[in-house]
């Protein structure tokens, strides 16, 4: 993995995966609880994103879903680091979403049938999260350069 200082949005135009950190969270209406940090961001800058990341992950139960690539949005995607919006986020979560996305990375890098060439994730669990930098650090650095891990200056 490469770590990144700065707007996490300035890759979005060079990026092949776009990673926002969620929870799994869906409210009565059907819609993802985007309501912090990157999740929002997204959510503004992309209407009905919410919407459709509900449907995706209503369909996991309200458990994990670790990695998923919103076709309709793309380049974006969730890596899931909480369970309820209002929980802090979970070490164990982070562990289960990194290994889907090393599962993903494995079937569509190194096989060269994706375009995809790079993933950028904002740095997991670690601001509305509330988990310290340094526990999750040991958790994601098995990923590999083409990952790249957003913190904001």
């Amino acid at each position: 993995m490469q770590l990144e200082i700065g707007d996490m949005w300035s890759a979005l135009d060079k990026t092949g995966l776009f990673l926002i950190t969620t929870n799994s969270t869906v409210r009565v209406d059907g819609r993802l609880v985007m309501g912090r940090g990157i999740a929002q961001e997204a959510k503004m800058r992309f209407p009905g994103l919410d919407l459709y990341a509900g449907q995706i992950v209503k369909a996991y139960n309200g458990m994990a879903y670790g990695v998923v690539r919103m076709e309709q949005y793309s380049p974006i995607g969730l890596f899931q680091v909480k369970y309820h919006f209002a929980d802090g986020a979970k070490l164990e979560l982070i562990q289960f979403s990194t290994d889907a996305l090393q599962l993903f990375i494995h079937r569509y890098f190194m096989q060269s049938f994706s375009g995809i060439k790079r993933i950028d994730l904002n740095f997991p669990g670690i601001g509305n999260g509330g988990l310290r930098r340094e526990d999750v650090l040991p958790i994601i650095s098995v990923l590999p350069d083409i990952v790249h891990i957003w913190e904001r200056e």
